[in-house]
């Protein structure tokens, strides 16, 4: 494995660091906060003129031909900039359709979804997300029609979701259902989050017709959950190193006894500890997306880098508030939306002791 980025990737990197500093800067991405939580014409750029969400799919399917790679780096910029768009609602929604989907399926659903004309949605977000025991919708065969009835939360995005794509209990097992938001018997409700740049809702089914993704292996709804683990931790790790920029910075500037507080001890230490980290969870997260293809080993990096990723971000978050004093805890400052972003997306999934364990079950410890 050749272990580094090449020269497209820094390309990349930069022309979407550039693009949303232009478009996403922070007083934007706190009015977008204090509305809808969404910014549906900026996504809509992002999928038409830079095609995003399919960075990392066939170009038979209508993506871009690339590799998880790629789309850890879109998430790794997204999360440095806490861009308000679905992206990993709607990439975790097209990865399910796309492991368990039939061509069929694949083909009528993917290509509103790539160009952004409709948003989905995975409602997986619970660390017993595939527990036949803990599921809280179940699916059950009517006049010839799947139906679920249950209810399911918190679900990314789900207020501003054109699709749902459920997990559900069926015959004692899990599949994952495609349900659309208009459809009878569905009710979303948009819930009150910590993190006000990524808002969450309930999904209430009450015999909601749903079709059913079945034409993927056994294992694929493992797989889809551990993609989607890959793509948080590289978005934590831009939130993570967006922390460390800010102290940095704030350490240079701020000046105390006659000079920057950045000269004492302490605040290098801190600073230190933080670099010495998001280093750590960059060479994790690289090494996770670069093997994502080979599922065996994805099984092992993806709740790995996941704990990893949450534990740094948290981390940096609370460093960071040490170095500002304690101001950027306050409304006013951006760095306590990067604080509320590393809290909800380490409890995504599961935190990281949820993690450790699920990596100690898979390696037979």
């Amino acid at each position: 494995m050749d272990f580094r980025y090449h020269t497209e990737h820094d390309d990349l990197r930069a022309a979407l660091r550039g693009f949303l500093h232009q478009t996403a800067p922070a007083a934007r991405v706190r009015g977008v906060a204090a509305g809808d939580g969404c910014d549906i014409s900026l996504w809509r750029r992002l999928c038409t003129e830079l095609e995003l969400p399919g960075l990392h799919l066939s170009q038979e399917c209508g993506g871009a031909g690339g590799s998880l790679v790629e789309a850890a780096i879109v998430f790794e910029e997204l999360g440095r900039a806490l861009t308000p768009v679905p992206m990993a609602a709607t990439v975790f929604a097209i990865e399910a359709v796309l492991r368990l989907g039939d061509d069929r399926q694949r083909s009528r659903l993917l290509p509103a979804l790539l160009s952004g004309e409709r948003i989905a949605t995975l409602a997986a977000a619970r660390p017993d997300a595939l527990d036949p025991a803990r599921v809280t919708v179940r699916a059950d065969r009517h006049a010839g029609r799947t139906e679920l009835s249950g209810e399911s939360s918190p679900v990314l995005h789900g207020h501003v979701a054109d699709l749902f794509v459920v997990p559900a209990v069926a015959d004692g097992g899990v599949a994952l259902y495609v349900v659309a938001a208009d459809a009878p018997g569905v009710t979303v409700d948009r819930l009150p989050s910590f993190d006000t740049t990524r808002p969450v809702a309930r999904l209430r089914l009450q015999q909601a017709p749903a079709e059913p993704l079945v034409a993927g292996p056994h294992d694929g709804i493992e797989r889809v959950l551990d993609t989607a683990r890959v793509l948080l931790s590289a978005e934590m790790l831009g939130g993570a190193e967006a922390c460390l920029a800010m102290a940095v910075e704030y350490s240079c500037t701020r000046e105390q006894f006659g000079r920057p507080i950045g000269s004492f001890q302490a605040v290098k230490h801190s600073c230190a500890d933080m670099m010495i980290e998001i280093d750590a969870t960059r060479a994790a997260v690289m090494f996770a997306a670069m093997s994502a293809a080979d599922p065996d080993e994805l099984r092992i990096t993806a709740p790995l880098v996941k704990a990893q990723a949450a534990d740094t971000f948290t981390l940096c978050a609370g460093a960071a508030f040490q170095v500002h004093g304690g101001i950027a805890f306050t409304w006013e400052h951006d760095m306590h939306l990067y604080f509320r972003r590393a809290k909800t997306t380490e409890a995504l999934f599961g935190g990281s002791a949820h993690h450790r364990s699920l990596l100690a079950d898979r390696v037979g410890l």
